[in-house]
């Protein structure tokens, strides 16, 4: 098989077939069935029958998504059909993501993960959208980025997405190391159940979008579970480099500008519920998903850091019934930088939640209905020279039904509503203006709904 004979959604025959080509923007275009001869099932099974270790399995998801967004408010120029002279992309688009995860062992209690991926969703309004950046989906991917509606935005690219090695030092303690590790893959336990079949990316933070940023780069961690006693107890520590794999003054490891994390958490987990305290480190520029000031600020400053609290936890019942799962989380985030990007800032504290309820088994095995409500990471406080207050505040809604077709495919309906998404900057291109004043609030407004279809097959 040839490098160019696969669609991006066949990712895991056309890898499969090129293991020794380049990794990296690797090309490719129309392909295989999902069965017969030649197919991608077919090439997984006989690599795990001859080529692999009886230790190694391989799974491949391919998620595709279609959906809209629409706009309303105040701030929208009808005429031009865009916000501040950004463009809404508001039209119906259909996007897929695309995952290959190799995890083999070479002892049968380590794992090393080797993780390849690939998107299109750049071009959509539900990744890197301007006007709304909360808009985007959990799932939504496309590397390198691109801006939103931009031209030259290729969706046929394939890269490594994880790369790295967990082992255990003793029964109780486990290390993790990687050159492509995501903060979450190196701690203990995960605060949540909403996670059946995520839609917004907002709402898969555990309510704390600054302790648990995602950050993906290299890192190493470790955790420590005991038994006995104290069995349900974890205690787990995670330091990402965002820039890593850079030599110079600034990134690497450890540097002040190297984009880290560094997570330390706490957690109590028993068969029904979890609660779980947390604290994260970010060095700049720092990654915060939140309203577009509150992202801006954090992600500009420089000399210093931002300090995120988080308390969150789930409940969930014995059984399927109409007793739902709960989810919930809390974040605080202190921002503690030498310099701004707006003058006359001197601090700042931001804040966010969310609660997530989910009902499994509804109107058959396998199904699930899942809502949630929270607020996105927005400015609290702001110390600036003025000394103005600011309203940066907004809620996220969003229901989704999960519909198992089969053990392989499951279809999702679903609907969002953002109600501020741009938070303090709504109706105004000036950042200076929101921060420093004069503020008139209520002036414009913009809202945002989605309603979409995400499809998601496995094997």
């Amino acid at each position: 098989m040839s490098c160019s004979a696969a669609s991006p959604a066949w990712l895991a025959a056309a890898w499969l077939g090129c293991a020794s080509g380049p990794l990296l923007a690797q090309e490719i275009g129309p392909g295989p069935a999902l069965e017969g001869p030649g197919s991608i099932q077919q090439t997984v099974e006989e690599l795990e029958a001859s080529g692999f270790a009886p230790t190694t399995t391989v799974r491949v998801q391919i998620t595709g998504a279609a959906g809209a967004l629409r706009y309303g408010g105040t701030a929208i120029d009808a005429a031009t059909n865009a916000v501040d002279g950004e463009p809404l992309l508001n039209a119906l688009s259909l996007n897929h993501d695309v995952r290959l995860t190799i995890d083999t062992s070479f002892t049968g209690q380590d794992l090393f993960r080797i993780r390849l991926r690939s998107g299109d969703f750049a071009p959509s309004g539900f990744f890197s959208n301007p006007p709304t950046p909360l808009s985007r989906l959990d799932f939504a991917f496309q590397e390198p980025t691109c801006s939103g509606g931009g031209e030259g935005c290729s969706g046929r690219l394939v890269s490594v997405n994880r790369a790295y090695l967990q082992f255990p030092v003793t029964p109780e303690i486990r290390l993790s190391v990687g050159a492509r590790v995501m903060q979450l893959d190196m701690l203990p336990v995960w605060p949540s159940v909403y996670n059946a079949s995520p839609i917004l990316d907002l709402f898969q933070y555990a309510g704390a979008p600054g302790a648990y940023s995602k950050r993906l780069g290299g890192g190493f961690g470790a955790w420590w579970r005991p038994g006995g006693p104290l069995q349900g107890l974890s205690l787990g520590y995670a330091y990402v480099a965002g820039r890593a794999d850079d030599a110079s003054l600034a990134g690497g490891l450890f540097s002040p500008a190297s984009s880290s994390t560094s997570t330390l958490q706490l957690a109590l987990t028993r068969p029904q519920w979890n609660v779980t305290a947390a604290y994260t480190l970010s060095r700049p520029p720092v990654r915060l998903r939140g309203t577009p000031l509150t992202s801006q600020l954090a992600g500009e400053g420089r000399d210093g850091s931002l300090g995120s609290w988080s308390l969150a936890g789930y409940w969930q019942p014995r059984s399927s019934g109409w007793w739902p799962s709960i989810s919930a989380g809390w974040s605080q985030d202190s921002f503690r930088f030498a310099s701004y990007a707006v003058a006359g800032v001197s601090g700042a504290r931001s804040r966010s939640w969310y609660a997530g309820l989910v009902w499994n088994d509804v109107l058959g095995v396998g199904n699930s209905l899942g809502v949630a409500l929270g607020s996105p990471s927005h400015l609290t406080a702001l110390r600036t020279l003025s000394g103005s207050a600011i309203d940066d505040r907004g809620l996220a809604y969003e229901v989704f039904y999960r519909i198992a077709v089969s053990d392989h495919l499951t279809l999702t309906p679903a609907l969002f509503w953002l109600s501020r998404p741009q938070g303090a900057l709504t109706g105004l291109a000036d950042v200076a203006q929101a921060l420093n004043g004069p503020y008139p609030p209520g002036t414009e407004t913009l809202g945002v709904w989605a309603g979409l279809i995400r499809a998601t097959l496995r094997f």
